[in-house]
């Protein structure tokens, strides 16, 4: 009978040692840290005018700890990103890198400025995954929603003018009101980038109008259009009596002399990017321009 308990007992025994080693090894060989592909963030950073920020740097960062940082540079219609950054990532929960599902925070520095209005709150995305991501960046302390920048802009313009009316009766913007009559608010057109003054600007803002390098008879019209837009380009004789008449031109989406041409330009509902079209001159004295039609 003791004999037959004591064999039970040292049964026991075993049986919670086994239990024992069997529930530790999991933490005796935890899964190592593996550094993972970049999550990238790229797009453009513009200014409150709508050009690209030239000496500035953006930074992303997990609370407190800097993950990346790179430069902002100036873009055109060949690249349309002006910034780019590779967040480290990784398999574990360490500061060093993000991991999927992280809230990160992403700043501007442009040197006597830094963004805080524009630091965004971003969700790190699976490893190797690319966000685009276009931002405005424009210091803003006033209550309308516009950069201080393009509000003092207004304002000077106004004052040096002598316009009425876009401004109230106190000298405050006006953000809800359509002083051009062209069915765009103000604030709409601030976002936008289109002339609030002028009903004819409505949707179309030409970034530059320039001869191509080395080939001074092809003209580039490079501009940032809106949404599901179409556009076309126009000629005049600049000689032309009593008055100029445009007229319908086709372009081409690049400047080679064999380029396929079209009349218009169509864009999509994506996101839109810096385009450039370009024509071929017609004389001396020709004037071109942009159409949104």
């Amino acid at each position: 009978m003791s004999k037959s308990l004591m064999s039970s007992a040292g049964l026991t025994s075993l049986v919670s040692c086994l239990l024992v080693l069997l529930c530790a090894s999991p933490a005796s060989a935890a899964q190592p840290t593996i550094a993972l592909p970049p999550f990238i963030i790229t797009g453009r950073i513009t200014d409150a005018r709508g050009a690209g920020i030239q000496s500035a740097e953006v930074r992303v960062r997990k609370g407190e700890t800097l993950l990346a940082r790179g430069n902002v540079g100036s873009f055109d219609a060949d690249t349309s990103a002006n910034y780019a950054l590779a967040v480290p990532m990784s398999n574990a929960e360490i500061p060093t890198a993000a991991s999927s599902g992280d809230a990160l925070t992403l700043e501007i520095d442009a040197g006597a400025d830094t963004y805080s209005d524009t630091n965004l709150t971003i969700t790190a995305a699976k490893p190797g995954r690319t966000l685009k991501l276009n931002i405005r960046a424009a210091s803003c302390t006033n209550p309308y929603g516009v950069s201080d920048a393009y509000l003092n802009d207004i304002r000077l313009y106004v004052d040096a003018c002598g316009i009425e009316g876009f401004l109230d009766a106190d000298g405050n913007y006006q953000p809800n009101a359509d002083f051009d009559g062209d069915g765009v608010s103000n604030y709409a057109e601030y976002l936008a980038g289109t002339d609030p003054f002028d009903a004819a600007d409505a949707g179309l803002k030409i970034l530059s109008w320039k001869a191509v390098e080395g080939n001074p008879d092809v003209m580039e019209a490079t501009f940032l259009p809106g949404p599901n837009r179409s556009y076309s380009a126009e000629r005049a004789d600049a000689t032309a009596t009593p008055a100029l008449s445009f007229e319908l031109r086709p372009h081409q989406l690049t400047p080679e002399q064999n380029a396929v041409k079209k009349n218009y330009l169509n864009t999509g509902n994506e996101d839109p990017e810096v385009r450039a079209i370009y024509l071929y001159k017609e004389g001396s004295s020709s004037l071109y321009r942009l159409r949104l039609e």
